[in-house]
């Protein structure tokens, strides 16, 4: 980054407020080429969630291990969460509307913030106006298509709201080559402008446990050493292919098999070989205690579960066209060519009937999937 001299502002418009003040009082800062910069993550919620909100946190995690001041500006915040985390929390005052016009009202205030003028970089993970880098989990158009679902009128506003992302951008961050298609194809948006950069598992806490740590926490769920554990890891549940992995795990004719969903509580109806979790602290004891993780979904961008799973050693089946089996290699898993009751049914039958092995250790580091790895290239491709 070149030298210059840039205000930092004391204040900002009314549009925002938050529980801590701007750093400083107002004066000027000389940055030189070697400088830390000051970072803006712009998302919906800043709390324990799905598959973003975990990489909001990597996020905020590792530009602060790499020495930047990180501001987030969410909506929403779970203050307890947010005390843990290495950033400051601003919130987005957003009026009290229906949950049809929430989105749009927080482009609109996101983009009258004019971030731009007050950091170095601005990266937003929602669907908005006035940033840097936008990145996006997926596109609507392609769930749409992907679901075969008839367009709402909340649909219509979310697709406006991502082409406008994606033409006012300056860089647009897709996390798998499915992605950046998509970009390109349902929304025509200029492909220089696209970089595929797969998001990143944090390597320090998704480790494969030893062979003893795996068989506590196997005691501790209460799975017995000659039963076969599949987990299903989601807090979507039907776009994820629960209904259809439902179905499938009750056809399987092999008793000593048990199903366990972690995320959002899940109605497992009878069969006591399913077990709902909830949400779980600890998924890397999860990942190495069960035998094989699925996630058949209908629509998956990348899947991030599926990348942790295997990074902590434990096999997955997953859908072909997801962004993650891009990655996929010989002993990894199985890929499921649709994700039909069938098709999963065989897969689960394939890893009953296999030899059980586990992928190679260091799965994420092979593929440059580390937090630490994922930050250096955002810098480098999001430098003005």
């Amino acid at each position: 980054m070149f030298s210059y001299m840039r205000p930092v502002p004391c204040c900002f418009p009314r549009f925002f407020s938050s529980s801590v003040g701007w750093r400083g009082a107002c004066r000027y800062e000389s940055i030189p080429d070697s400088s830390l910069m000051r970072i803006a993550l712009i998302h919906y919620q800043l709390k324990r969630g799905g598959g973003m909100e975990s990489y909001l946190v990597d996020l905020i995690r590792g530009f602060a291990a790499a020495g930047d001041d990180v501001d987030v500006w969410t909506r929403a915040r779970d203050d307890a969460f947010a005390a843990g985390l290495p950033a400051v929390p601003r919130r987005v005052r957003v009026p009290p509307l229906p949950r049809l016009f929430r989105n749009r009202a927080f482009s609109h205030a996101v983009e009258r913030l004019r971030l731009v003028e007050h950091y170095d970089l601005v990266l937003s993970l929602a669907r908005t106006v006035g940033q840097d880098v936008f990145i996006s989990g997926g596109d609507h158009r392609g769930f749409l298509q992907a679901t075969h679902k008839r367009p709402t009128l909340k649909d219509r506003y979310e697709v406006r709201l991502e082409a406008r992302a994606l033409e006012q951008s300056r860089v647009v961050i897709a996390h798998s080559k499915r992605l950046k298609q998509e970009y390109e194809t349902l929304y025509g948006c200029d492909g220089s402008r696209i970089h595929v950069v797969y998001p990143p598992v944090d390597v320090t806490r998704f480790i494969r446990a030893e062979d003893h740590q795996r068989q506590m926490e196997r005691e501790r769920l209460g799975l017995h050493a000659d039963e076969f554990a599949f987990l299903f890891p989601s807090t979507g549940h039907e776009r994820k292919g629960l209904p259809a992995l439902l179905e499938a795990f009750s056809r399987l004719e092999v008793p000593p098999a048990r199903l366990l969903i972690a995320g959002r509580a899940a109605r497992v109806g009878t069969d006591a070989r399913i077990r709902s979790l909830g949400y779980v602290n600890d998924m890397p004891a999860l990942y190495s205690a069960v035998d094989c993780t699925v996630l058949p979904s209908i629509y998956e961008p990348f899947g991030l579960v599926i990348a942790e799973s295997l990074q902590c050693g434990t096999p997955t089946i997953t859908a072909a066209d997801s962004g993650v089996a891009e990655l996929m290699e010989a002993g990894d898993g199985l890929r499921l060519e649709d994700c039909s009751a069938p098709t999963i049914l065989e897969a689960l039958q394939k890893m009953l009937e296999g030899n059980r092995g586990r992928p190679e250790s260091g799965w994420a580091v092979r593929h440059g999937l580390a937090v630490e790895a994922h930050i250096a290239q955002l810098r480098q491709l999001c430098q003005r």
